[in-house]
């Protein structure tokens, strides 16, 4: 049963991925073991975890793209088996309206693109169609959306004790590098020292590239929960389109609400494309209205309701969504 304490340990953590658990029992008033036993509770059901996806600056220097891919009805469960399987592929989604599938791509060029789009996503059998929008600025990432549990004086400390992210010119992977994130992907808690053992290094060389690469916002790291630990939520994105002057308007303004799961500027028909995380349907509507209130030139072409998440950032979820699994993004 998801307790009180949980939906705080989650937020804390989606504040502060890798804080110690000393330093969060001062925040939280419980003692470290408490934490620790709650957090093991919760990965070993799958209801939460740690995952390493791209961070905001990855766009800079890589390529991110949302496709939306039509099949065959009778098609659809061996196409959303092959697209879980695609380790570029981040998230797949089924959705309502014209799109069967909604997807995150990252790879780490343009060519990367051409080549999964040509060799391998289109050559599954059943798909019929594929869009792709790729990404050119993004407002709001994923590890962004908190449950918020936390008061505010708890938040506050916690964002004090996280590393500033400078934004630094993001270095250059090696191997080594890889290795470190592929076998991070599989627990993003995982000690320094643990991880270190696995990719034939020491912890203090895996400490310093991970966390030069997470500060650089080429990588970020990202908790997540099962809704038997969120509660209900009902994922909806958005296309939608803004002359070029009001767009930087338009992706600050969606992406500091706290619904708001990803914004980016894409290339396509529309020039927006926003994930949003409501509790129920009938706050869609109201959302809409309020938001072209606020930006009158503001123009919503479509949305999806996601009907089920099959892989969110990695991670292979069940039909209750919890992870169960975990294919390192070929993102770099």
């Amino acid at each position: 049963m998801t307790t009180e304490l949980d939906l705080t340990i989650t937020d804390a953590l989606q504040l502060n991925p890798r804080v110690d658990w000393a330093e969060l029992a001062q925040t939280l008033g419980h003692t470290p073991k408490t934490l620790a036993r709650r957090w093991k509770l919760l990965t070993e059901r799958g209801s939460a975890w740690v995952a390493v996806v791209p961070g905001p600056a990855f766009v800079r220097h890589g390529c991110a793209s949302f496709l939306a891919v039509q099949c065959r009805p009778q098609a659809k469960r061996d196409v959303a088996r092959a697209l879980v399987a695609e380790p570029a592929v981040a998230t797949v989604s089924s959705t309502t309206g014209v799109a069967d599938f909604l997807l995150d791509v990252f790879v780490p060029g343009f060519a990367d693109l051409a080549r999964l789009l040509d060799d391998r996503i289109e050559r599954i059998e059943g798909i019929t169609a594929v869009t792709s929008m790729v990404a050119l600025t993004t407002y709001r990432e994923g590890s962004r959306w908190r449950v918020q549990a936390l008061d505010l004086e708890q938040s506050t400390r916690l964002q004090r004790s996280t590393p500033s992210t400078r934004r630094t010119a993001p270095p250059s992977l090696d191997d080594l590098d890889r290795t470190l994130l592929d076998i991070l992907a599989t627990d993003g808690r995982q000690s320094w020292t643990d991880l270190a053992a696995r990719c034939g290094t020491t912890g203090p060389t895996a400490r310093r590239r991970i966390e030069r690469l997470v500060d650089s916002g080429r990588v970020a790291l990202r908790c997540e929960g099962a809704p038997e630990l969120l509660g209900p939520i009902v994922p909806t994105t958005f296309m939608m389109t803004v002359p070029p002057g009001d767009l930087n308007t338009a992706g600050n303004l969606l992406g500091r609400m706290p619904r708001c799961r990803v914004v980016e500027a894409v290339t396509g028909t529309s020039s927006i494309v926003a994930t949003m995380w409501f509790r129920a349907a009938g706050e869609i509507a109201p959302f809409e209205n309020a938001l072209t209130r606020e930006i009158p030139s503001l123009v919503i072409a479509d949305r999806f309701i996601t009907m089920h998440t099959y892989k969110r950032g990695g991670h292979v979820l069940d039909p209750h969504g919890r992870t169960a699994d975990v294919i390192p993004l070929a993102a770099y």
